[in-house]
């Protein structure tokens, strides 16, 4: 049962004064002019919940860029999920994007019993300690392998990557044969009930495994796993950390060394690592360790860096398109050969626009995961020596 009055209290949606900061600084609005995060708000709290859901609602790219301009602190992101789950039960039908082949994928993960053969990409060479309460959490990629094979998406090539840095940083750890997507996009459109059956379908196997430790190379299981699973699941007591959290202190310290790369590259900040996460350092620290790779930073970057269209797979278009084209624009316009990123995600959006029908006018970057690329400098050392 959706209940306006605890929404309205848990993000402070009150407060919100009507400036029109957030509308100003939103990538979806410079675009969409129909597109107000401010009237929607308006619009569901003048009808006291009652009305019917704004199908703007579904338009949001959860970029939280509208959260680091409040000066109020109003959850706005966390509004329009719940104006969205609220839109599940009235039975809103929803725009799925490539045929709603994701969803079915997340729900087909959430069976109790389900039985997969997620691990053979899994290259020979790295070294996983089947005991070891610390688990590697993989998260979509070998799925998304697959399901995105026609832009040439590799984003398995990230999590080689980072599991080998890990080896190299003598951190063992394990991998889950039969681990779940974090639900994540579930949980961003709205279906609370499909994220929970993940939920609880991982719980269950790091309770069986006795992991207390869990690293990953993907922002959105990050945060997912950090943030979201301790308000859904009582008995969460993981440590959660994401790869750039592991690999830059050893860094710092002396205790890790990467190879060299002679390329230009510009770092691409993702939402959810970024603003929702507050990491901007460690990646840029990963990369500036690589011996003569030239770092150059687009001109919005870190808390201001924008979003690469992304969606939880609903909804995308014209306007997302969009948003992809100008930051992949700005990536160009720093003269970098690779735009690197550490969300699989990000590539998966981004890639997605360069192979649109309008390819021709969309900066054509080169797009490559920063595990994948710390990784591929250690192999070059190990060449030259």
């Amino acid at each position: 049962m959706f209940d306006l009055q605890r929404v309205m209290n848990d993000t402070r949606i009150r407060l919100c004064l009507d400036c029109g900061k957030c509308t100003v600084v939103c990538p979806v609005a410079r675009y969409d002019l129909e597109f107000n995060p401010r009237l929607i708000v308006q619009g569901m709290l003048s009808q006291n919940g009652l009305a019917p859901v704004d199908e703007k609602i579904w338009s949001c790219i959860a970029c939280n860029m509208c959260m680091e301009r409040c000066n109020y602190n109003v959850k706005y992101t966390d509004f329009i999920v719940s104006l969205r789950h609220k839109a599940l039960l009235e039975g809103t039908e929803v725009q799925y994007s490539h045929g709603g082949t994701p969803q079915a994928v997340m729900h087909m993960m959430a069976h109790k019993d389900i039985s997969q053969n997620r691990l053979s990409w899994l290259p020979e060479d790295i070294e996983i300690h089947r005991r070891s309460d610390t688990a590697f959490f993989v998260g979509c990629a070998p799925y998304f392998d697959v399901l995105f094979s026609h832009l040439d998406v590799k984003t398995t090539e990230g999590s080689k990557g980072a599991l080998r840095l890990l080896n190299r940083a003598q951190i063992q750890f394990t991998l889950l044969p039969n681990e779940r997507c974090c639900g994540r996009d579930l949980l961003l459109m709205g279906d609370t009930e499909g994220f929970l059956a993940l939920a609880r379908g991982n719980m269950r196997e790091f309770s069986r495994r006795g992991i207390k430790n869990i690293i990953t190379n993907c922002p959105e299981c990050y945060y997912t796993l950090k943030i979201d699973y301790p308000k859904f699941l009582e008995d969460w007591n993981i440590n959660v950390m994401h790869m750039t959290e592991v690999i830059a202190p050893l860094i710092e310290n002396g205790q890790l060394a990467l190879g060299k790369l002679k390329q230009k590259v510009t770092y691409h900040d993702p939402c959810v690592l970024g603003r929702y996460s507050r990491i901007f350092d460690q990646p840029r620290c990963i990369l500036n360790s690589i011996a003569e790779l030239e770092m150059a930073e687009m001109l919005d970057n870190r808390e201001k860096a924008l979003c690469c269209g992304a969606s939880p797979w609903v909804h995308c278009g014209s306007v997302n398109k969009q948003i992809q084209k100008e930051r992949l624009a700005q990536a160009g316009a720093t003269g970098a050969d690779i735009l690197v990123t550490a969300c699989p995600k990000c590539q998966i959006h981004l890639k997605c626009a360069q192979e649109s029908p309008e390819s021709n006018s969309v900066c054509q970057i080169q797009i490559q995961d920063i595990f994948d690329l710390a990784s591929q400098s250690l192999l070059q050392q190990e060449e030259a020596s």
